[in-house]
Formats: C-alpha cells, structure tokens, sequence
C-alpha cells in the first residue's frame, strides 16, 4: 500500500468510524444522554480504534520489513560489487558471482553460465547451492537448450513461477533436484551476451523439506539486474586480466630467448671458436693453444655464472653494472683476442652517464649482437664502433669491411638476430637499421633518445 493511500485512511478513517457511532446511537438510545449510551460509544470507539490501529500498524510494520529486506539486499549488493572489483582470478570470480546473487533473493539454487565465443551455446556451468556429489550423478552440465536457451536467444529476463510447467521447458536429466520458480537474467557486456544467472526455488519459511518456497517478485528482478550488471564489468576485468598476463608471459619469453640468443649463446659460439682455434694449434703452437684454451675455460664460466642467474633471477648478468665505454671496450677487446679482427671503438665527448642501466645493458646487447654477425657472415678484416651525440640522441655505429649484407635477407628476417635487434631498439624508443656501405661492407646504425623520459615504458 502507497504512503497517500495511508494518509488518506488516517484521515478518512476516523471521521467515517465516528459518524457510524453518531448513527448507531441515535438510533438505539434516545436523544438525552444516558449512561448506557455513554458506555455503549465509549465501548465501541475503543473496539474500532483498537481495530483500526492493529489493522494500520500490521501495514506499517509490513512496509517497515520491506524496507529491511531491501536495505539487506542493496547492502548485500554493495558489498557484492566491493569485492567483485579486486578479485581478478576469472574461476574466483565467476563462483562468488553465483553464491552471492543466490544469497541476493534467498534462492535455494543458482547457477551461471558463460557463453562460448560464438554466444551460442553454454561453454562453463557454475552452480550453488548443489553439492559436488549431486553434480557427479546429473551428468554433462548444460549446454543452453530448454529454458536456459531462452535467455541466450532473447537476452532478457524471464521469470516464472512453476518452471516444469512452462512448455519450453525440456525436463531435467535423471538425479536433478526438484525446482519450482525461477528468475533468469541475462549478463551484459557491450551490447551483447555474455553469460546468463540462473536462480530457483525462492525460499520463504519452514516445510516438509526444511523450506517453503515462493515466486520471485519484480524486486528480485531489479536486484538481479543490477548484480548481473556489475557481474559483467567484474567478468570482463577479470578475462582481460587473464589476457594481459598471458600477454606479459609472451613478452617474458620473447625476452628471453632474445638474452639467450644475444647473450649465452653467442658466447658458446665464441668459445667455439676459440677451441677450434685451440685445435688448429695444438701439434705447432701449443703454448698459444694453451693460452686459447684457458680463455675458453674463462668465458665457460662466464656461461655458467650466466645461466646460473637466470636459473636463480631470470636476468643475465654479463653486462650489468656496465657503462657504455667499458661495455663496449671489453666486447672490442674479446673480438681481438677471439677472431683476427682489428676492432676499434671511438668515442665523442657526449655524456653517456645520462643513460640508464637498462639502457645501456640492451645497447651492449645490440652491440655484441652485430659484432657476432661479423664475425659469422661478414668475412671483414676490420671493424669501427662510433659512438656519438645527435641532437639529442645516441647514434652508435657498427662498420665492417666485408662482403656486405644480401638486401634480400633484410627484408625477409624473422628470427633472431636482426629482428633481435630491432625489438631491442623499439624497446628503448629508437630504431635499429642494417644497411650495405658505400665502400663496401655493412653497417649497423642504432639510434635512441639519451634520457629515460623519452623511452617509452
């Protein structure tokens, strides 16, 4: 009953109960005032007042429940979206869903499920309220025929008092507990279907089985709504955040294979060298085959040391601690003594402090990447790494005097490598480009922004 409907009984009620009195009497006692008169409209004025207060208090105290019952639910929904928002685990997230929306309307079962891609058909069925022993004997979950497919189809709510009774319904496989009423709601998300909340049997009060049960009203449905509202943001927040870590375990490793590539690797193949050198000498020279032979035994342990870190902090540590200039001299200095390369480095007064850690580690990278491809392919006898300012960025150079690069493997690069090369320089904001000289061989031209602001995160 409305608040004007009431006030208007407050105020009629009263009025219309006193001229009954007035009525009543004149027509029983006689116009003087008697005793008996007296006592008969102070009888009844206290009888219909009595009637009239339990009658208006029995509403108020209903509406009173109502507004309780809607207070709980609201505050239960709001506590529902509370946690909905920092629980990013999907499985986690798609079970509270469904316990707390049964919990919601005090609904003895309820059950979500999630589309598949196509939005045809059910590809996961969460349920409450049945236990793990009543879902083992019902069999396959369902795939969205009956009255589930109902919902999927016309995405909106349905809500019936007696389900079995409905004609589309198709029965419930064999150990399905019983179900009366039931309040379906779709789950929104830009415009289109992404899953459908299920719930049955309105609880009411106390029955044979433990429990009376209800239909579902329209304050149901509102609250379901809402629910399933911010059911959808939790799901999709919770589905991106699965995809941004499988995302971020790609990039990890791509990271890896191109340190392992760029680093581990390229410093087997080195030591390679060096003992097939080490071989070549043995029978004539066998005090330099000594000598190539220890720092072959030097850079196995730098290996060791370096898979040891990844195995223990998944980072290679060859290059850490590094700046630039020592960096680049000491790969200059292993090319000397590994291979019959004159190597130069030549450097400019630009302040190289300016560059980062991780700057610097991927640019040394980038370096000892392109001096192992000389070293491979180039057949050069010589080398220069330049290293200078331009207009507010480094400009590293690598130039070689061999037989230059084919410009068809340029273009059809896919491994690693070259490709190496470029990630690493797009990930410190630059460019990386490999290009034949005009007097013959190759060059590397590598160049980023000297401060960290400018790099991208």
């Amino acid at each position: 009953m409305s608040n004007s409907r009431l006030k208007w009984i407050g105020i009629l009620g009263p009025v219309i109960f006193w001229l009954l009195v007035l009525v009543s009497r004149t027509e029983l006692f006689d116009e003087t005032r008697t005793l008996a008169g007296d006592i008969f409209a102070l009888v009844v004025i206290g009888t219909g007042a009595a009637v009239f207060s339990t009658l208006i208090f029995r509403v108020v105290e209903q509406r009173e429940a109502e507004i309780r019952r809607r207070t709980e639910q609201l505050r239960a929904l709001h506590e529902a979206g509370l946690f909905l928002t920092t629980e990013l685990d999907l499985a986690a997230v798609l079970q509270r869903v469904v316990d707390l929306s049964r919990q919601l309307v005090n609904a003895r079962y309820a059950a979500l499920g999630v589309l598949s891609e196509d939005g045809e058909t059910i590809d996961q069925f969460i349920t409450s309220g049945v236990t793990a022993e009543q879902r083992g004997r019902m069999g396959q979950p369902p795939t969205g025929h009956g009255l589930l497919g109902v919902i999927i189809r016309e995405a909106k709510p349905l809500r019936l008092p007696d389900l079995s009774r409905d004609a589309r319904a198709s029965g419930f496989p064999p150990h399905h507990p019983r179900m009366h009423s039931l309040l379906g709601v779709p789950i929104m998300s830009k415009g289109r279907v992404i899953g459908d909340l299920y719930l049955t049997d309105k609880m009411a009060g106390a029955h044979d089985d433990g429990h009376s049960y209800t239909v579902f009203d329209d304050h149901d449905q509102q609250i379901v709504e809402m629910f399933a509202t911010q059911a959808a943001i939790a799901v999709e927040n919770a589905q991106l955040y699965r995809q941004t870590q499988q995302l971020a375990i790609m990039k990890e490793r791509e990271r890896f294979g191109m340190d392992l590539h760029d680093g581990i690797i390229q410093s087997i193949y080195a030591i390679g060298l060096m003992l097939e050198d080490a071989q070549l000498r043995a029978g004539n020279e066998p005090a330099e085959a000594g000598e190539s032979i220890k720092r072959a035994i030097h850079g196995l342990n730098d290996v060791i040391r370096d898979i040891r870190n990844y195995i223990l902090e998944l980072r290679p540590q060859r290059f850490q601690g590094r700046d630039l200039r020592r960096g680049l001299e000491e790969l200059a200095r292993d090319m000397r003594a590994n291979s019959f390369l004159n190597v130069s480095v030549a450097f400019d007064n630009t302040d190289l402090s300016v560059l980062s850690a991780e700057q610097t580690v991927e640019i040394l990278h980038i370096a000892q990447e392109a001096l192992s491809n000389v070293r491979k392919h180039a057949r050069a006898t010589a080398v220069e790494i330049g290293v200078h300012g331009d207009d507010g960025h480094l400009l590293m150079t690598v130039d070689d005097n061999g037989q230059g690069i084919n410009p068809v493997r340029l273009d059809e690069e896919r491994g690693y490598g070259l490709g190496n090369m470029r990630e690493r320089a797009s990930n410190l904001g630059g460019e990386a480009r490999v290009e034949l000289r005009e007097r013959g061989g190759t060059r590397l031209s590598l160049r980023v922004p000297l401060t960290m602001e400018e790099t991208p995160k």
